[in-house]
């Protein structure tokens, strides 16, 4: 047994890993000269060719990495290639590749508080959208031969929005708290990445799932290349958030992705199922109707200018029944089945899994309806009536005034609904259980941000900053506050995130985190005091399951 201690950071350490580390710094002393004197400008290179990065804060950083070819012109819906070679040395970009996102013509938003504009995961200052955007953005605290657990990030955006290279992702503080490499992939999205175009024949069979395909492509790439960033290619973890969660849960699925990552973690994107052909196939019906085109015309449509194009896309969306909301696809070849099912790839059932969410997501995506934050007792009943029913809208508000006497219509509002929305966590815990080869973990995140006087609760995404690293950062202080108990329960979870990269079990001595069971439902809650508790939801988890 390995005997362990926290840090002062808080982070797991073995005596006998810094023992270790020490012999190590004494034989690597002149890869570590090298590496301070070449500090201010590190070259790296890669099976494609060299990179240059840039150092701060005791962490590499390396933006934009090519895993993959321009995906343009006849490339555009199609499998990706691997990125070609280059001479010289590539330089940091000056503006950051990301995949094409942006509403030409968007509609007025609502008029939400600022933090939430904070938050948006499109594009932002100092990125171009483009369709050559296969690229990876790496954080690592050295560059030699110390074989670090790897930490792949997949963004949040619900396969519609985002990037790596995001600011919210910024991975350095990771990787130096930690002694990992953060890698942080960009690829394509919406229309581009997950159009399912197979009426125009076979070529176009996988262009419903390309965006996975492309992540698949940057997985094998870590796979060749991440030893020369200071990372352990054995010893990868596959995590995401949001819509990121659903690409975990899709790379879990793909018997392409099959050693390609050794643990997984969901973050409120607990997806069970993907859509068949047939519910696939729909959504571009609007994009084709909108550019005067038949649904057999994949050829042409990519040669529509790319502006074009994504102009026609949102249009198509925001017209009743005009599609536009792309997903992964059940296609039978590049998905085969859904993930977790007993037909599933055995990859879901040989990956220990990390899963879990936030105590009230919806308070974030709800700001704009001020009447939420106001209800009273008849508006709680009559939403919940309308939701779940009358019978069972009813039966929801009478046990969850029960169990919280003392809450306010609001806040009912927001446990409920969240909590229908954590069943699908937990039904993904119990099939990953049922499958009996690798445990499921599973977690509640029920601390809340102070901000705006507490009125989001303990939002979607929350859990970002924590992880990250990054609670009392300037990108995240506005959603945090940067108090020091976000400080305390970022500890708590980055900590965790880093053990199960490095163990592929993220208890440790100072927080024990027991695997999910069929009987005892062992739930880790992350808190200003996490511990982990056996079945701390049942009754509304029983309520649930039963309708």
């Amino acid at each position: 047994m390995i005997d362990r201690d926290r840090n002062e950071s808080g982070l797991i350490v073995s005596r006998r890993e810094v023992i270790g580390g020490l012999t190590a710094a004494a034989v690597m002393a002149p890869v570590f000269i090298r590496d301070l004197f070449a500090a201010g400008a590190p070259v790296v290179e890669t099976t494609a060719g060299k990179v240059r990065g840039s150092y701060a804060d005791g962490a590499y950083t390396f933006l934009c990495v090519p895993y993959g070819a321009d995906t343009s012109g006849a490339g555009r819906f199609m499998p990706p290639r691997p990125p070609k070679p280059w001479a010289g040395v590539r330089e940091i970009p000056s503006k950051r590749a990301i995949a094409p996102q942006t509403d030409p013509a968007p509609a007025p938003r609502p008029n939400i508080p600022a933090l939430i504009g904070m938050m948006s995961i499109g594009s932002e200052e100092g990125s171009v959208e483009t369709e050559d955007c296969l690229n990876l953005t790496i954080y690592t605290p050295g560059l030699d031969n110390a074989r670090r657990p790897v930490m792949f990030w997949c963004h949040g955006g619900g396969y519609a929005q985002g990037s790596g290279s995001a600011k919210m992702y910024h991975g350095a503080a990771l990787a130096r708290a930690g002694d990992v490499v953060v890698v942080s992939v960009t690829h394509r999205l919406n229309v581009l990445g997950f159009a399912h175009l197979a009426e125009s024949g076979p070529d176009f069979a996988s262009s419903g799932n390309v965006g996975m395909l492309d992540i698949v492509l940057a997985l094998e790439w870590v796979k060749k290349n991440i030893r020369r960033f200071g990372g352990d290619p054995n010893k990868v973890l596959i995590f995401g958030q949001s819509g990121g969660g659903g690409k975990v849960a899709a790379l879990l699925s793909m018997p392409s992705a099959r050693g390609l990552f050794q643990r997984a973690a969901m973050q409120s994107g607990s997806t069970r199922r993907f859509q068949d052909p047939d519910e696939a196939v729909e959504a571009p019906r609007g994009l084709y109707a909108e550019l005067g085109l038949r649904p057999d015309q994949g050829r042409e449509l990519q040669q529509v200018p790319l502006e074009r194009l994504m102009a026609a896309h949102f249009a198509a969306s925001k017209r009743p029944g005009g599609g536009g909301r792309y997903a992964p696809v059940r296609d039978g070849a590049v998905i085969p089945r859904h993930p977790f099912y007993p037909t599933a790839n055995p990859l879901a059932a040989s990956v220990p899994l990390v899963i879990g969410t936030v105590r009230t997501e919806g308070t974030a995506f709800q700001l704009a309806d001020e009447a939420a934050y106001n209800l009273d007792d008849a508006g709680l009943e009559a939403r919940m009536k309308s939701t779940l029913g009358d019978q069972n809208g009813a039966a929801a508000v009478a046990l969850y005034r029960k169990l919280m006497p003392g809450a306010s219509p609001s806040d009912l509002y927001f446990e409920m609904t969240s909590d229908r929305g954590r069943r699908a966590a937990i039904e993904i815990a119990e099939l990953k259980t049922a499958q009996g080869v690798t445990p499921a973990y599973l977690y509640e995140l029920t601390w809340s941000t102070p901000v705006y006087d507490g009125l989001l609760r303990t939002p979607h995404s929350l859990d970002l900053p924590l992880i990250f690293n990054l609670a009392d950062d300037p990108v995240w202080a506005p959603y945090t506050g940067g108090v020091p108990e976000s400080l305390q329960v970022a500890q708590a979870m980055m900590g965790a995130w880093v053990a199960f990269a490095r163990t592929g079990a993220p208890g440790t001595r100072a927080l024990p985190w027991p695997a999910f069971t069929l009987d005892g439902f062992e739930t880790m809650v992350f808190d200003v005091k996490s511990e982990a508790r056996k079945d701390p939801f049942r009754e509304t988890r029983k309520f649930w399951a039963g309708i």
